[in-house]
């Protein structure tokens, strides 16, 4: 939050003086700032034409008994080129009516024109405008036909900024009326102006000389008028029969009723639309940052709602004044206190009730304070959707900075985050503020000022303890003991920081960084409640940035254990070759010459299986490294799989007659198209293989069939099967359906077949069932393309 005196320049630099009519706030920065934005949005950046607002501002400030504001914004007409003659006159007289609205509504509706963007300033429809704003600020909510024509005239837009103009008047009057001490002629508007305007007109003079007088006397007379209304029948109208009946009865439990509202925390009201009454209790005023004593009325509402949700309120009771509806009225919209300047929920609860005519004569409600169940929701909206951001990515420097960009403005108007680099120190890896300029300069002072230089810094001291620091304050006096020389301060306290928590990002008792939260802009400050919340957050963020660093150690181990595969592999394929060309000469000899017994042969034959499957180990780890590292190259040719099935039937029928297993195969003629010839070689080895291997020594069935587009290859065993929860595992690296203390291997071959297939732009699927065999379907793309300009 800023300080009083930052405040006062702002407001200085925009009217190029300090208007006593913030001097009572000057005290209390939070009313400060919350009486200097609501003059800044409703009345100085207001899109109304300027001497129209003013204009409005001067006559609707009849209604105030302290002079103040009627002799300021009269004083700031002459400015703008009206005589002393012409100010009086609208001080005593509204403008004439002239029907002029009713004229161009008549003239939209007939040929289909938009809203006007304003009346021509002076025109017979801006003054009939000008009534309208009277109308519908004095008496309040006897106007629906007035703000019909106003919105309509003026389109939804600027018929939202006339109202909130309205408002803010309203809440100007309620101000200085708390405040009867302020000086009009204090106000450089009233000293440059009131003399030459009572100079020129000295009837002025004699207006505000009675002016107060007058409008007591003006208050008293509307207050006659309700009270002879009601005695002529008027206001009873307003009185349903239920009510009346049961006003005994509700005279009687008013003691109980009260009791029961204050344990509740229950604020009451009751308005009269039809004379535009409004009844609060102390608890209702205290929610609408009143005092008790204070009179209030519909504007005095209206003024209170948030800016952001009057529309809306006011549209909902628009709602349930309409006859033919149930009434009902449940709404939660946030006020902000008119002289408290404190933000609060509230969810009020009413009943409309009408009379014969079908009019709405009462309107009674509840409101109650869920400020804190409102922080609890938005709590929890706001850690979802950073658990989501946290989650989406496993480069843990991106999300934490998408991660700060969620928390500003939510929960902080400046983040940053720290983490701790691999020799210990802390790396800044964001600063997030809305405005750029800010983030410049922020930057400019870490450069004047290094932080890595700095251990005193409180993210710095954060990432030492490993517990939370917060600063509800930041005080003047604190920033001045922190920065090192004046220019230092001078910077400090341009980036304007008032509130500070820092939290520290923990996972597996190490502390990975931190996260800085500051608070400038904003009236709030940080309290235990926002520290839990901070602490919430910064353990998530921990998770996953302790997930992003594991994930990226496992990944360098895994590239250790593919480098160390590929480099093992390369260096036993040689001597893995020699000795399989060995063993296969010795098999020869054996065969042919006679010395050799038969159990001798047998050994040396045994000997060469083995060293054939020491030879596909060696080969399945040089294509795990291939397919690891992205360089698994097909080189298709033109090939009929048709007989390459054949082929690797009739290489692999030895290792079958071996097992006693039958093969079986049925091939629909010629199946040619673009494919590499060598790994579907392989393709077709690692299924047989497999069928071999888990079969039993039953029964292997080979099928291939083909269609223009698509060629299917089915290899079945009915060996053991496959239980249903590991058919999506075994197409992984190192994953096997059985113990590998009985079958052998690493693991690999599906896996690679699996990859092999897909590089071809195919699939394939295993069908199984514990004790019912397996069917692995491999299905291929047929194609023309093809290298070399060749037809198929």
């Amino acid at each position: 939050m800023r300080t009083s005196r930052e405040i006062r320049e702002e407001i200085e630099a925009r009217f190029g003086f300090f208007p006593p009519f913030f001097a009572p706030a000057e005290d209390n920065p939070a009313v400060l700032e919350n009486l200097w934005q609501q003059t800044r949005q409703s009345y100085v950046e207001n899109p109304l034409p300027v001497l129209f607002r003013e204009k409005l501002f001067t006559y609707l400030s009849r209604y105030c008994v302290v002079p103040y504001c009627i002799l300021c914004h009269a004083c700031a007409l002459r400015p703008l080129g009206m005589k002393s003659s012409e100010v009086l006159d609208l001080l005593e007289h509204l403008p004439p009516a002239h029907g002029s609205i009713d004229e161009a509504l008549a003239r939209m509706d007939a040929q289909g024109e938009e809203p006007i963007a304003w009346p021509e300033p002076g025109s017979h429809l801006e003054e009939d405008l000008f009534r309208c704003a009277v109308f519908l600020f004095v008496h309040q909510y006897q106007t629906e036909r007035c703000r019909q024509r106003v919105r309509r005239l003026l389109g939804s837009e600027r018929y939202g900024h006339l109202v909130v103009f309205l408002a803010y008047v309203k809440s100007c009057h309620l101000w200085v009326e708390s405040h009867p001490e302020l000086v009009y002629e204090a106000d450089r508007r009233v000293e440059e102006n009131l003399g030459p305007l009572l100079e020129e007109e000295p009837r002025l003079g004699d207006f505000f000389a009675h002016y107060s007088e007058r409008v007591n006397e003006e208050r008293q007379e509307r207050e006659r008028r309700l009270v002879e209304a009601a005695a002529a029948g008027q206001r009873a109208e307003a009185l349903s029969q239920a009510l009346r009946e049961q006003a005994v009865a509700l005279q009687e439990s008013e003691t109980h009723l009260r009791l029961a509202m204050e344990s509740a925390s229950l604020g009451t009201w009751d308005f009269a639309p039809l004379s535009g009454e409004l009844r609060w209790d102390e608890r209702c005023k205290a929610l609408f940052g009143l005092p008790a004593n204070l009179e209030v009325d519909f504007a005095t509402f209206l003024a209170g709602v948030h800016p952001e949700d009057r529309a809306r309120v006011e549209a909902a009771i628009q709602r349930v004044f309409q006859p033919g509806g149930d009434g009902e009225f449940l709404e939660e919209y946030r006020t902000r206190g008119l002289l408290d300047g404190v933000q609060r929920w509230l969810s009020s609860r009413g009943r409309c009730f009408f009379d014969e005519q079908g009019r709405a004569v009462r309107f009674i409600g509840t409101v109650m304070d869920v400020t804190v169940r409102r922080r609890a929701e938005d709590n929890l909206r706001f850690l979802a959707q950073a658990s989501e951001v946290l989650t989406s990515s496993l480069d843990y420097e991106d999300t934490l900075r998408r991660m700060a960009r969620l928390a500003v403005p939510v929960l902080a108007d400046w983040c940053a985050v720290d983490v701790v680099d691999a020799w210990g120190k802390g790396r800044r890896i964001v600063l997030i503020h809305r405005d750029m300029e800010k983030v410049r300069l922020a930057e400019e002072v870490d450069r004047l000022y290094p932080r890595a230089e700095d251990l005193e810094t409180a993210s710095a001291r954060v990432m030492r303890s490993g517990e939370s620091l917060l600063a509800r304050e930041l005080s003047d006096e604190a920033l001045a003991r922190y920065a090192k020389d004046a220019e230092h301060l001078r910077l400090l306290r341009e980036l304007g920081l008032r509130s500070l928590l820092v939290v520290p990002l923990r996972s597996r008792e190490r502390v990975l960084g931190a996260i800085t939260l500051v608070r400038a802009e904003t009236s709030l400050r940080y309290g235990p409640e926002e520290q839990r919340l901070a602490e919430d957050l910064a353990r998530r963020a921990a998770i996953a940035v302790d997930n992003a660093l594991l994930y990226g150690e496992a990944q360098r181990a895994i590239g250790l254990r593919d480098g160390f595969l590929q480099v093992a592999a390369h260096e036993l394929r040689t001597p893995v070759t020699s000795l399989k060309l060995n063993a296969q000469a010795l098999v020869a000899s054996a065969r042919q010459e006679g010395p050799w017994s038969e159990r001798t042969v047998a050994r040396l034959e045994g000997m060469e299986r083995s060293v054939g499957r020491l030879s596909v180990l060696v080969n399945e780890l040089l294509d795990v490294s291939r397919i690891t590292s992205g360089r698994l190259v097909l080189h298709p040719e033109e090939l009929d799989l048709a007989a390459l099935v054949h082929e690797e039937i009739e290489r692999i029928r030895p290792e079958a007659e071996r097992v006693e297993c039958a093969l079986h195969v049925r091939v629909e003629g010629p199946v040619v198209s673009w494919w590499d010839r060598l790994r579907l070689e392989q393709v077709l080895s690692n299924l047989l293989s497999n069928a071999l291997k888990y079969g039993g020594g039953r029964p292997v069935e080979v099928s291939l069939s083909a269609s223009e587009t698509r060629a299917v290859l089915r290899v079945r065993d009915e060996g053991i099967g496959i239980d249903t929860a590991m058919q999506s595992r075994i197409f992984e690296r190192f994953e096997r359906a059985v113990s590998d203390r009985h079958y052998g291997g690493l693991g690999m071959g599906l896996w690679i077949t699996q990859e092999i297939v897909t590089a071809m732009g195919g699939t394939i699927r295993v069908e199984s069932a514990p004790e019912q065999g397996a069917t692995f379907t491999v299905e291929l793309p047929r194609t023309e393309a093809h290298a070399g300009g060749s037809g198929r």
